[in-house]
Formats: structure tokens, C-alpha cells, sequence
């Protein structure tokens, strides 16, 4: 009987150092490899994450010059001066209330508001409010590229608000005459 049971026994003492060897340098070369790709693909897997800023890209000519397109909208849709004079009429425009998801830090926060447009010319925000859902997408779009560490602070706030105006503006085809004179925020809540 006993020769028996010494025919199902095996000797494995030697794969046992082999196989400890062979799971040591797997997971060297894994180090190595997830090191390397690291240092290759961090950066811009840190940005995805909102773990890190984006670098802000110039626009360059060939000659090596800073693009110059002429008057930037930028420029020309700046709040109106005297938005509030009392010789001048107020007419408003709903675009209503939008709820923002942004990345921040491998989490999802979110941006609450409540945009309202101010004009002069009646007629001409009668025609703004026709258009109120080109707005309130492209706004969308918008407010969806921001970042959520610059919206959470009161000076990120006041230029988001500076830049919605340039951005209604742009969308309706406003001119310089006929546009929207500012944008209100008026609820704004970040979480």
C-alpha cells in the first residue's frame, strides 16, 4: 500500500522558487511599464481628472507674431455703462434656471443659476426672448467648458458673468446698437 500512495505524491519544490521568481519580475516589469506610461500620458490624464490646469494655448501666426482678428467680441459686448440711469428703460429677458455638472477632483460638482438679460429696446428683447432656447444651449455648451475652482470664487463669478454676456451676444447676432446690455445672475449656488 505504501507504494502507492509514493506514485500520487509529486516533487514541486522546484517549481515553487520558479513560480515566486517568475510573479517577482512580472510585477517589475509591470512598475516599470505603468511608470513609464505615466510619465508619458500624466499630464493630461491629471487635466481629465480636474486634478490639474490646462495650459492656456496662444494662437500664433506663421511669422511668429500673436494673432490679431481685429475687434474682439470681447470688446464690444461689455456691460453698458448706466445700465440702471433713470432716463433709460429697462426690459428683461428669462433664460431661467440651468443646473451644471463640472469634474473636479475625480468627483462631480455641480453649478446652480438663474440667468436673467437687461436690454433698452423693447422690441428688440422681445425678439431676444423668441430665441431664449438658442440661448439656453448655447449657454449650456458654455457653462459645461468652465472650470469648477474658478466658478466657486466671487471674482470667477463676476467674469463667468462678463463672459455670459459676450456669449448671448454672440449667439443672437447682436451689434454694437441693438444687443443685450447685461447679464444678472440671480441665483448662482455651487456645490
Amino acid at each position: 500500500m505504501s507504494d502507492d500512495v509514493d506514485v500520487g505524491v509529486q516533487d514541486i519544490s522546484g517549481k515553487k522558487g520558479f513560480s515566486a521568481l517568475l510573479v517577482l519580475v512580472i510585477a517589475v516589469f509591470c512598475l516599470l511599464g505603468g511608470y513609464g506610461a505615466g510619465a508619458l500620458t500624466g499630464g493630461p490624464v491629471l487635466v481629465a481628472l480636474g486634478l490639474a490646469e490646462q495650459p492656456e494655448v496662444e494662437e500664433v501666426v506663421a511669422d511668429g507674431s500673436e494673432a490679431d482678428s481685429g475687434p474682439k467680441a470681447s470688446d464690444l459686448f461689455q456691460p453698458m455703462e448706466g445700465v440702471f440711469d433713470p432716463s433709460k428703460k429697462r426690459f428683461y429677458a428669462e433664460v431661467g434656471e440651468l443646473l451644471i455638472a463640472l469634474p473636479y477632483r475625480g468627483a462631480t460638482r455641480h453649478l446652480q443659476l438663474t440667468v436673467q438679460l437687461v436690454g433698452h429696446d423693447q422690441k428688440y428683447m422681445k425678439s431676444v426672448e423668441n430665441d431664449v432656447p438658442a440661448i439656453r444651449n448655447g449657454l449650456l455648451i458654455f457653462f459645461n467648458q468652465q472650470q469648477f475652482q474658478r466658478v466657486n470664487t466671487y471674482e470667477g463669478r463676476e467674469s463667468l458673468r462678463r463672459e455670459t454676456l459676450v456669449r448671448v451676444n454672440e449667439i443672437i447676432g447682436a451689434t454694437a446698437e441693438l444687443r443685450v446690455a447685461d447679464v444678472y445672475f440671480t441665483a448662482y449656488i455651487t456645490q
